[in-house]
C-alpha cells in the first residue's frame, strides 16, 4: 500500500518538476544513469522540494551575465567584478587576488592560456552571478558560492570569485551575491560550453549548498511557479527605475501600434505559454489530490494556496498591450475633460 502511495505522489511530482530543455545529448556513465537513491529517499527529496516550493522559500538566481572575448574584454571584466582590485577575490586554487596590478596580471595570465588553439570569436570566460534575495545571510551566500565553484569547476577550470554585499561595498544592492568568472579553456584543453540543462543543474547545486548552510533555498524553473513572462535583464530593470530604458519604451510603442492597427491577435507564443501553464496547474492539482489521498492534508492545503496565488498567464506582449490600452484610455479621458 505504501509503495502505491509513493507512485501516486512521485508520478505527479515528476510532471511538475520536469524541465524541458533542448541540449546536445551527452553520453552518460552507467553510474550517472542511476540516481542511486532508494524509493524512500526519492520520496523524501520530492516531499522536501514540493514543500519548499509551495511554501514560497527564497529562489536562488544563477545567471550567465555574459562572457569575455579577447585580452581587453578580460581585463575590463576582471577589473569590474573586483572593483579594480579593491575587493579581495579568490582563484580556483585558493589564491587571493587583491590590488589593480594583480588583477591585470591575472588577466594577462588568463589570456596567454585562453589564446592557445583559440577558435575565432571564442568566449574566453563564462561570467556568472549567484544571488539571493535581500535579508539572506551574506556569509552563508559567500560560503555556498565558494563550495559551488569548487565542486563544479575546481580541478578543470581556473576561475575568479568575487563576493559582493553591502558589507564589502556599500554601493551594492541589498541582495548578497557573487560574481564568478570561469576560464572556458580547461586544463585538458576542452572548452566550457554550457547549455540550458547545465544552467538548471547549476541552480540546483547552488540551492543545495545554501540548504546545507541553513538557508531554505530552492531553484525552481519559472514554469513550475506558473510564471509566463521572461525575467527582465538586470540592466533594463535598473534603467526602468530611472525611466531611461529605450527597450521598454520601444515595446510600449509597438503595443500602441498593435492597438491602433486593430490587429490585436494572440501570438502563437502566447497560446503556447497559456497551454504550458494549464499543464502546470493540472500537475499541481494532481499533486494536491495525491497528498489528500495519502493523508498529507496540511501540505495539500499549502499547495492549494500556492496555486491560487499563481500569476495569470499573461505574456510580456500582452502585458504591454494592456498597459498601452490603459494609457490610451487615460489620454482619451483627459481630452474629453478638456
Amino acid at each position: 500500500m505504501a509503495e502505491s502511495k509513493d507512485k501516486l505522489l512521485l508520478g505527479p511530482a515528476g510532471l511538475v518538476f520536469q524541465t524541458p530543455v533542448r541540449a546536445k545529448k551527452q553520453r552518460r556513465s552507467s553510474s550517472a544513469q542511476k540516481s542511486g537513491l532508494s524509493r524512500a529517499q526519492q520520496m523524501n527529496a520530492a516531499l522536501g522540494r514540493i514543500g519548499r516550493v509551495a511554501g514560497r522559500r527564497p529562489e536562488v538566481m544563477v545567471k550567465i551575465t555574459g562572457s569575455a572575448r579577447g585580452r581587453r574584454s578580460l581585463r575590463e571584466h576582471l577589473a569590474y567584478i573586483t572593483r579594480n582590485g579593491k575587493l579581495v577575490t579568490e582563484r580556483e586554487d585558493g589564491t587571493l587576488i587583491a590590488g589593480a596590478a594583480n588583477v591585470r596580471s591575472l588577466a594577462e595570465e588568463w589570456w596567454s592560456e585562453a589564446s592557445v588553439d583559440r577558435p575565432g570569436r571564442a568566449r574566453d570566460t563564462i561570467n556568472l552571478i549567484l544571488s539571493m534575495p535581500s535579508g539572506t545571510d551574506p556569509r552563508a551566500v559567500a560560503e555556498a558560492a565558494r563550495a559551488f565553484a569548487r565542486k563544479n569547476f575546481g580541478g578543470e577550470h581556473d576561475y575568479l570569485l568575487a563576493h559582493h554585499s553591502q558589507g564589502t561595498d556599500p554601493k551594492q544592492p541589498e541582495n548578497p551575491h557573487a560574481h564568478l568568472s570561469v576560464l572556458t579553456r580547461g586544463r585538458n584543453g576542452q572548452r566550457l560550453d554550457p547549455r540550458k540543462n547545465d544552467l538548471q543543474a547549476w541552480r540546483d547545486a547552488f540551492a543545495l549548498e545554501l540548504r546545507a548552510r541553513g538557508i531554505a533555498a530552492e531553484a525552481t524553473p519559472r514554469r513550475m511557479r506558473g510564471v509566463v513572462q521572461k525575467g527582465q535583464r538586470q540592466e533594463i530593470r535598473h534603467m526602468d527605475a530611472r525611466r531611461a530604458s529605450r527597450v521598454t519604451q520601444w515595446k510600449l510603442q509597438q503595443a500602441v501600434k498593435t492597438l491602433t492597427s486593430g490587429k490585436d491577435e494572440a501570438s502563437s507564443f502566447a497560446k503556447t505559454a497559456k497551454e504550458r501553464q494549464r499543464k502546470t496547474l493540472r500537475a499541481w492539482n494532481m499533486l494536491t489530490a495525491a497528498f489528500e489521498e495519502a493523508g498529507q492534508v496540511a501540505l495539500a492545503q499549502e499547495i492549494k494556496q500556492f496555486v491560487s496565488a499563481m500569476p495569470s498567464a499573461l505574456t510580456e506582449r500582452e502585458h504591454f498591450i494592456a498597459k498601452a490600452k490603459k494609457l490610451m484610455e487615460e489620454r482619451n479621458r483627459d481630452r474629453v475633460i478638456k
